[in-house]
């Protein structure tokens, strides 16, 4: 690769057996530059403070998540910084955003999800059936694809949640959304959908795919482990979520749990070499450097609905 790209991330100047190394395992996260690294060890140095205090690191604190979530927006195509929440990883908040969502079902409901998902868009709604809810999984395809017709069958008059994928992480599959989503609408289901391995790649546009919820992962793209939950307006604060009593009621913080990773999210932020500039584009790249940055030009070619993860 180039190495003026590749020289931006100290991970690649290791030796292993008198070899430089090389990261195959692009599902499993991706390798950060040293601008993130340097941004997170400014927050220790400099700004660690927790939030709402009336004091210089508490208000910088503040300032920096809002900063953050209207990035997220940006990048996600989200209506604002409302439509954002943070947390540990996907995976915590799909199983909080789960569990709210199904004290507002009864016994007898459906959740559809896939046989192509994640587990961590699998495993939330699954353990849902304990509680009387069922759970039915569309087949998957000999060619990696959905059986749409079998998507079809089975949705009925019961579903309440669809769940699926936007992009499989281990085939790269790229959904049909749309066709999803105009099922959604006909059932008058929730659409939840995973969009970790999409996001990194193509343009994520959340009011254009017209979903729910929609969670990634800051570490797909070059950034540290951070979850990022967009919510349509008005649809977090319809659910019962886990939260403590003195956490504000409303979203994005209604599904927000103790304190947030401040030093992670300071990557966004632009009194830091912010993650919006990690990788430094060639002179010719777009403005929009934060989808520079994750190369989704590399995939743009890509043939047949699938995707890669581009390899350091």
């Amino acid at each position: 690769m180039n190495d003026s790209i590749r020289s931006q991330f100290p991970s690649l100047k290791r030796i292993v057996n008198g070899r430089p190394i090389v990261h195959l395992d692009g599902p499993a996260g991706t390798q950060v530059p040293q601008s993130v690294i340097d941004a997170i060890s400014s927050v220790y140095s400099n700004s660690n403070a927790n939030t709402h205090g009336q004091f210089a690191t508490s208000m910088e604190t503040d300032e920096l998540i809002n900063h953050t979530r209207n990035q997220m927006a940006t990048f996600l195509g989200a209506e604002s910084g409302n439509n954002i929440s943070f947390g540990a990883n996907m995976t915590s908040l799909n199983f909080v955003l789960a569990n709210a969502i199904a004290r507002s079902l009864q016994p007898g409901d459906e959740i559809l999800i896939t046989q192509l998902d994640h587990e961590a868009n699998r495993g939330p709604w699954l353990q849902q059936r304990k509680h009387g809810i069922v759970v039915r999984e569309v087949l998957l395809d000999e060619d990696g694809s959905l059986d749409y017709a079998d998507f079809e069958k089975k949705i009925n008059e019961k579903t309440r949640v669809i769940a699926m994928g936007l992009a499989s992480n281990i085939l790269g599959t790229v959904n049909e959304f749309d066709r999803v989503r105009q099922m959604a609408y006909e059932a008058g289901a929730l659409l939840i959908v995973d969009a970790v391995h999409f996001a990194p790649h193509l343009l994520t546009d959340a009011k254009m795919i017209d979903c729910d919820f929609l969670l990634c992962s800051a570490y797909k793209f070059y950034g540290p482990h951070v979850g990022i939950l967009y919510s349509r307006h008005g649809a977090l604060d319809r659910l019962d979520t886990d939260r403590l009593r003195t956490q504000e009621q409303h979203a994005p913080y209604r599904i927000e749990r103790g304190t947030l990773n401040h030093a992670a999210l300071a990557v966004f932020h632009p009194q830091f070499p912010s993650l919006n500039h990690s990788v430094k584009a060639p002179p010719n790249a777009s403005e929009s450097s934060m989808q520079w940055a994750s190369f989704k030009h590399m995939n743009a070619a890509w043939p047949n609905n699938f995707i890669s993860d581009y390899v350091i």
